[in-house]
């Protein structure tokens, strides 16, 4: 699949749907309107993302055989590997501290609360009632951790011929009444929740069970996508986490996981705001180091060279260099310059994500950098990302988990409006 063939495909689809339902008889106003959308004011163009790499840290069956983690978590996280911002996160979470992931999308923040509960219940094999309660703001993540969860259940059991020694279910508003019994007369040791749900289980009489289970075992206390806890709603959670905390018999490590937190400032003013945050929202006091940022690395070329303009342009001017396989795409000069020019960005010592950009935009910086045209630098470009994506389809196609610089293609559509005019009837007149 072409993702620019496909992109334009849309586009145009949405454009003639929105003309579709154009019927204006004043001529001026129809010219204002047809000169808005062919400048695309409805559907600004798309923004071209790249997802880095992280650095890694070593294969989850090494850090298990250094004894850092459960040697059982190298059969339920089979052929994983850790990044360096997982283990620090999970090196925290072992040893009974709170910590914040903020990461990009990607970048494995649920393996880092989901291998800190691993390590502690295989570690701690009798451990009964809810021991770890993981909140997320929708449903719809909920169902899809279960099931991610239920993968690594799968893993466990066909790489050991044991059953998996640890119990998880979901308990919110769409599970049949039969489920929720059962999960009351025996409380799983990993609950999947949202934070109203989570506020009735511990109001309501039926639920006691649950509640005690809760009060007497809990040792884990996650909140996935802490940013979308804000105002009035963020006042709850707070509350709720403060409650929770002092009715549990055993001390309880707080988590939180989220993408967006803060964007601004230097990484130190970063990790000082979200430890503030989040010592609001859980009611103990966060430390800067406890703040867990991700870690980038290059996919491409490690050093972080920028190609000469004689080797970008003698790459763009060769069509046929847009063809081959992972290793010759690695040193393909463009793609190294895209990496290390627009990907990717250096601040405060520290390897971070470039921000977005429109395509042609970085069209325009590679003609700038290459001495050629933008058009030319445009075509090699769309051919260079439709090869990264023949690569990387290749790699997942052979069961790597770990892609060369993926992108994705942002599209904003606006919502439709009303046309507003002055009185006017003569030159005068105002449209917009």
């Amino acid at each position: 699949m072409n993702v620019f063939q496909t992109h334009a495909a849309i586009v145009e689809d949405y454009a003639t749907y929105i003309r579709s339902f154009l019927q204006i008889a004043d001529q001026n106003i129809r010219s204002v309107v047809e000169q808005a959308l062919d400048k695309g004011t409805l559907w600004p163009e798309a923004l071209l993302q790249f997802n880095p790499s992280f650095e890694m840290f070593g294969s989850v069956a090494d850090v298990t055989a250094k004894g850092l983690l459960h040697p059982d978590l190298k059969h339920i996280f089979k052929g994983y590997s850790l990044y360096r911002h997982q283990t620090e996160a999970i090196g925290l979470g072992t040893a009974g501290r709170d910590f914040i992931v903020t990461s990009g999308t990607g970048s494995g923040k649920s393996l880092t609360y989901l291998g800190t509960v691993f390590h502690h219940l295989l570690s701690n094999p009798n451990a009964k009632g809810v021991v770890a309660i993981i909140v997320y703001p929708m449903n719809a993540l909920i169902n899809s951790q279960f099931e991610e969860i239920r993968r690594y259940k799968e893993n466990f059991e066909q790489a050991t011929g044991k059953s998996f020694p640890i119990s998880f279910g979901q308990y919110t508003g769409q599970e049949k009444e039969d489920s929720r019994q059962k999960m009351r007369e025996s409380p799983p040791q990993i609950l999947l929740t949202n934070y109203m749900m989570l506020e009735l289980l511990l109001t309501r009489i039926r639920e006691r069970n649950i509640r005690d289970g809760i009060y007497e075992n809990l040792r884990y206390l996650v909140f996935d996508e802490l940013h979308t806890y804000r105002g009035r709603q963020g006042a709850d959670v707070a509350l709720l986490t403060r409650r929770i905390q002092a009715r549990c018999i055993n001390p309880v490590v707080c988590i939180g996981t989220s993408a967006t937190m803060v964007s601004v400032g230097s990484f130190a003013e970063q990790r000082t705001e979200v430890a503030k945050v989040a010592s609001k929202l859980f009611g103990k006091t966060f430390g800067p180091d406890q703040i867990i940022n991700e870690t980038l690395a290059r996919s491409l070329e490690a050093e972080g060279r920028i190609p000469s303009r004689e080797a970008l342009s003698e790459a763009i001017a060769n069509e046929a260099s847009l063809s081959g396989n992972e290793a010759e795409l690695k040193l393909n000069p463009v793609a190294i310059w895209l990496e290390n020019a627009i990907a990717l960005e250096f601040r405060d010592g520290y390897l971070v994500r470039g921000k977005p950009r429109e395509f042609e935009k970085i069209a325009e910086a590679l003609a700038e950098a290459s001495g050629l045209s933008t058009d030319r630098c445009r075509s090699y470009l769309q051919g260079l990302l439709q090869w990264i994506s023949v690569i990387n389809k290749q790699l997942q196609d052979n069961g790597n988990r770990y892609t060369l610089l993926p992108f994705k293609l942002h599209q904003f559509i606006s919502q439709t409006g009303s046309v507003y005019t002055t009185l006017d009837q003569d030159e005068n007149r105002f449209i917009t």
